[in-house]
């Protein structure tokens, strides 16, 4: 007799990848992922499915960014990790927007480091209609994309679709907007805006047409229903790339304490948010020196990006290194548009539709 408490048997990754590929492209529920990011079920085995919908979503082509500072520190929010809020006490000084001049000069040394895209970020908490830092903003998203060595794109915080509006006509492509955790465990870690609020921002670029890139950071003490409360919160919102970060923790942040996950976990990690996101771009972020040697096998684990260059406020290894790694594994960057609007990505294929309660995932071999 079986035991009112037992749990169903839990799926195999590889009939989960079938069904996605087959159209079910939402064929990963909830318990299932909570049950895998556990560590129930075979790194190897998850890995494997994984790497199957990258391929077929992807090919052998990896979508690398760049990152660079716009605005370093005194950021009046108190994200419990970073070292640019004014609540902590780190190695990061409070400065002055970058010029124009930097931001293009910082675009034009991206291209030559593979990346596609160049963020333009800025610690703060976000901007009002009209404001000076905004129309700086404006302005250097309009210098980047003019000069056309990468897309533009830009993390300013909140902001409203009116603002969004004039950083989309002014050249940006894409909105970063992290959730950083589940909306159960967001509070932990950020209390001086909500989990609403930012969510009312990424549903303004969404409606804009912008392109959206929401993800989160790993390792803050969260759970795997933390972790599985993301996944699902980031597939209902359909966004279109999701960065993975992994905590490096910050002498003098709420976080400074925290150990890095295994790079097992991390791996586990990368494979369960794959099965859980087949249509979107994963690239990996900040803290993959965590994985130490493993590095090269996030892309097996299904990731189809990466961060090339240096973080905000943490280095990054040498993009020699980056690049090397990709040319021995045989994967290659999409190139970056210079005209007037750029090229889709596979990620920005149409949408998937619905016929009858069925699926179609397009395959990008």
């Amino acid at each position: 007799m079986t035991s009112p408490d037992a749990r169903p048997e839990l799926p195999a990754p590889h009939a989960i990848a079938d069904r996605i590929l087959g159209g079910e492209w939402d064929a990963l529920d909830a318990a299932t992922l909570v049950r895998y990011l556990s560590g129930e079920g075979e790194l190897g085995d998850l890995m494997a499915a994984a790497d199957r919908l990258r391929r077929a979503r992807f090919g052998d082509e990896v979508h690398l960014c760049s990152i660079v500072n716009a605005k370093m520190g005194g950021c009046p929010e108190d994200c419990g990790f970073c070292a640019q809020s004014k609540h902590f006490t780190t190695h990061i000084k409070a400065d002055k927007f970058l010029g124009h001049a930097d931001m293009v000069a910082a675009s034009r040394k991206a291209q030559t480091q593979g990346a596609t895209a160049l963020g333009l970020v800025t610690a703060t908490r976000g901007y009002e209609d009209g404001s000076k830092g905004l129309k700086h903003m404006i302005e250097g998203i309009r210098q980047v994309r003019a000069a056309g060595h990468t897309e533009a794109h830009a993390s300013l915080g909140i902001v409203s679709k009116e603002a969004l509006r004039e950083l989309r006509d002014a050249g940006m492509t894409e909105f970063n907007h992290n959730l950083e955790s589940g909306r159960s465990y967001y509070e932990k870690i950020v209390t001086t805006h909500s989990y609403d609020d930012r969510l009312d921002t990424i549903r303004a670029a969404k409606e804009l047409g912008l392109r959206t890139c929401v993800g989160g950071i790993f390792g803050m003490g969260e759970k795997p229903e933390h972790r599985a409360e993301l996944a699902m919160e980031l597939r209902g919102l359909d966004v279109d790339e999701v960065p993975i970060n992994f905590l490096v923790s910050i002498e003098g942040t709420n976080l400074q304490h925290v150990d890095p996950l295994p790079p097992r976990e991390m791996l586990r990690i990368i494979a369960c948010f794959r099965l859980a996101l087949p249509r979107q771009n994963i690239f990996i972020a900040a803290g993959r020196q965590h994985l130490g040697q493993l590095q090269p096998m996030i892309f097996a684990a299904g990731a189809s990006g990466m961060m090339i260059g240096d973080f905000l406020t943490t280095p990054n290894r040498s993009t020699q290194d980056d690049l090397e790694m990709l040319e021995q594994l045989g994967l290659r960057g999409r190139v970056c548009a210079t005209g007037e609007a750029p090229p889709p990505r596979p990620e920005m294929a149409p949408r998937v539709e619905r016929r009858a309660g069925a699926t179609h995932l397009p395959v990008l071999a």
